[in-house]
């Protein structure tokens, strides 16, 4: 990857970052509960273009994991989080899976919506893994206060994760094939002159 590929990634990721953040925010106004069935959709429908963008813009391995690692970063680095890196960083290794060989990141097909729709599926968890693995860290409960974590574990019923991981799926499909149509409307044809 060239300086400007790694460049490229960063500020892709900032708007990644942005947008998960402010539609978490956004969401989180409905109420609490209905914030932890939704919040990664919207993000997940909405972000993905960026991502999608991103990956076939560049067009080389290792962009999946860079963004997903560096939306981990801002989170551990703005808000303490450092459990998001972790979980950031299975998403960023399984989205890349999913992309598999290197023309995929420039092929016309479907697979850069889907390794992001896989990335999002792991981070739509995050809350989840954070209450039942990190919610007897001392700085975590500090952060997310003991009430909310007990609130969480609470919530995480069979029901509702499977509820949540549906809601999850379905925005992940939607996502991913609205990723590629932003692209192919927009910037499929500008890559394709820049790289004559």
């Amino acid at each position: 990857m060239k300086l400007k590929d790694v460049v490229k990634i960063i500020v892709f990721s900032i708007i990644g970052f942005v947008l998960t953040m402010g539609l978490g925010y956004a969401t989180g106004m409905l109420g609490v509960v209905p914030s932890l069935y939704i919040s990664c959709a919207f993000a997940t429908i909405i972000g993905a273009p960026v991502f999608v963008i991103l990956s076939r813009s560049v067009g080389k391995r290792g962009v999946a994991f860079v963004y997903f690692f560096l939306i981990g970063v801002y989170y551990t680095l703005l808000m303490g989080m450092w459990p998001i890196l972790i979980i950031n960083i299975v998403a960023g290794i399984l989205a890349e899976l999913v992309m598999g060989r290197e023309i995929n990141y420039r092929a016309a097909n479907k697979r850069a919506g889907y390794a992001y729709g896989v990335g999002m599926f792991i981070y739509s968890f995050h809350a989840m893994v954070i209450t039942y693995f990190f919610g007897t860290n001392p700085a975590i409960v500090k952060m997310m206060t003991p009430e909310y974590i007990s609130f969480l574990k609470n919530f995480y019923t069979p029901i509702n994760i499977g509820i949540c991981a549906l809601i999850s799926v379905i925005a992940s499909l939607i996502g991913a094939s609205f990723g590629n149509y932003i692209y192919e409307k927009f910037f499929a044809s500008k890559t394709k002159k820049s790289n004559l």
